[in-house]
């Protein structure tokens, strides 16, 4: 799922996300074109889908009515826009998802499912299909479903395994995802997009979550706290030949890789608050972007790698703001 929410360092299913102030907004993504961003808010009432202009400006609500609407992801395209309707309060009871059109309009509900919760991941690379993660009494399964709700394909059928967080790879292949069984740790896994060749990547008594792939698909970035606080890692897509990006006595986390699969962008705590950080893939050259005593998470990358969006509590909830990649001209936008 997109997790929209600030902070995840550890998955709780089910878990709806709750404004912490009267007015919230959630991780931004950017449109293919790089000149919107949409993301999900609650200023009073449910969480509804807004977008806004990626200079600013042009705010609009897509969505509306008495369900949560969150998990927000553009279709390659840039044409539509996916996400969860959820309902349930704190504790989703039930949860679809849904495609509408990218200036809002032209919903409709891709999956159907009693008694579960369906929570949006992402679209795949050539905008056919989607993943999402069906939870049921408290179990997560791996689904894809086609954009007109057609062709729904359960991939990870095991009863016992709690599995989540799917990831396309860049040419639509593969999907790394992470399964938590009995022993109540996380590890990565990766399958092929049908389900068949499931193969465990990472193997330790750790959390580890969070699955990026490099740009080329040759590499996967994650977070784990082998080290006691959750730290960035890099291996092989195909497992093995892992090296440690971070090196902080606090969490790091949500890797995100740049456009040309040169740099890392990352959230880490400094004192009280987590800070918006830069690094090259392997872990050198590591820049501090972001440095104000308020949480700034959750950043994002532009398409064209000048830009990244994030979230920062600096004016009071959670607001969108963008900045230059080098962490100049940092900019409220919603």
């Amino acid at each position: 799922m997109v997790l929209t929410l600030a902070v995840v360092a550890t998955r709780q299913a089910g878990a709806s996300p709750v404004a912490a102030t009267p007015s919230e907004d959630s991780a931004p993504a950017w449109s293919p074109n790089g000149s919107t961003l949409v993301f999900a808010s609650r200023a009073s009432g449910h969480w509804q889908i807004y977008s806004v202009n990626a200079n600013g400006g042009g705010r609009r609500a897509l969505t509306s009515g008495t369900l949560d609407s969150v998990d927000v992801a553009w279709s390659p395209s840039g044409k539509q826009i996916a996400f969860s309707k959820v309902a349930g309060g704190q504790e989703v009871t039930t949860g679809h998802v849904y495609v509408m059109n990218a200036g809002g309009g032209g919903l409709r509900r891709v999956t159907s499912s009693a008694g579960a919760d369906d929570e949006l991941f992402n679209w795949s690379p050539d905008g056919s299909t989607l993943a999402f993660d069906r939870i049921t009494n408290g179990l997560g399964a791996i689904y894809t479903v086609k954009a007109n709700g057609s062709g729904l394909k359960k991939l990870t059928p095991s009863a016992n395994d709690d599995d989540y967080w799917a990831a396309w790879s860049p040419d639509g292949s593969k999907i790394a995802f992470d399964r938590t069984g009995s022993s109540a740790f996380g590890d990565i896994w990766v399958m092929n997009a049908d389900g068949s060749g499931q193969k465990r990547l990472t193997s330790s008594s750790a959390d580890e979550f969070g699955s990026a792939w490099s740009p080329d698909g040759k590499k996967i970035a994650f977070q784990s706290n082998r080290s006691r606080r959750y730290q960035i890692y890099v291996m092989s897509a195909n497992g093995g030949a892992e090296h440690r990006v971070t090196h902080s006595a606090t969490d790091a986390e949500e890797p995100r890789w740049s456009p040309d699969g040169k740099k890392l962008v990352f959230q880490e705590q400094v004192g009280a608050n987590f800070q918006i950080f830069v690094s090259n893939a392997d872990g050198s050259g590591a820049h501090q972007l972001t440095n104000v005593a308020y949480d700034n998470t959750d950043p994002s990358w532009s398409p064209d790698g000048k830009k990244i969006a994030f979230l920062s509590q600096r004016n009071g909830g959670a607001s969108v703001f963008v900045m230059n990649a080098d962490g100049s001209g940092q900019k409220k936008i919603a």
